[in-house]
């Protein structure tokens, strides 16, 4: 991996570290999801990484994601009844992912999707999502053009609450890859995503 591209990796990392730190930092005085606090537009912010696995002509893709994730509960502009358990997000997800196995090289983007989290127990809560963005990758191979690219995923995952407006976040997510057709080649990149995450809800 070039220097140049080892430097971008190393600065993205430090921003995400001091990101994540403020927000763990600010749990402390925070009460747990479930209600509207004040006027924040976000109410769920994450840092969300795992491994993935996929495979091109010329050996193994494997991406390791470095997501932030920044949730709005939609209660705000579509109210529901008051014995509804469940929450409905909107969710934006800027990252920067580096990629290995055959060659090395990253992806970079931002996806936007719903979420929906159910509690099934005061500890434990079950989640399903769906995202559409965009994707620039780097890696050279005859299976998918470089550039620019659409990425569609579907998740599913549990949250396991570790302090009040605080859980440690573990999934499973499928991504496709693509860019309709706007250049060749164009056969896609489907992978397979292991992921965990710190999750502070406001």
């Amino acid at each position: 991996m070039k220097k140049n591209t080892l430097r971008r990796i190393a600065v993205v990392l430090a921003a995400l570290a001091v990101l994540t730190t403020a927000a763990v930092a600010r749990a402390a005085d925070d009460r747990a999801a479930g209600a509207l606090h004040g006027n924040r537009f976000f109410t769920e912010v994450g840092l969300v990484t795992g491994f993935g696995y996929s495979t091109v002509s010329e050996g193994d893709y494997l991406p390791v994601p470095i997501i932030v994730h920044l949730g709005a509960d939609l209660r705000r502009w579509f109210p529901s009844p008051a014995n509804t358990r469940g929450v409905l997000t909107a969710f934006l997800e800027p990252q920067v992912n580096p990629v290995f196995g055959y060659d090395a090289s990253f992806e970079a983007g931002a996806s936007i999707g719903l979420k929906y989290r159910y509690p099934v127990t005061d500890t434990l809560s079950v989640y399903g999502l769906l995202s559409t963005g965009f994707l620039f990758i780097t890696g050279d191979t005859v299976d998918q053009a470089d550039g620019f690219n659409f990425s569609h995923a579907a998740g599913v995952g549990v949250n396991i609450h570790l302090m009040p407006g605080a859980a440690l976040d573990l999934g499973f997510r499928v991504r496709h890859v693509s860019n309709a057709d706007i250049r060749d080649p164009n056969c896609g990149i489907d992978t397979y995503f292991g992921t965990v995450g710190f999750m502070i809800a406001f």
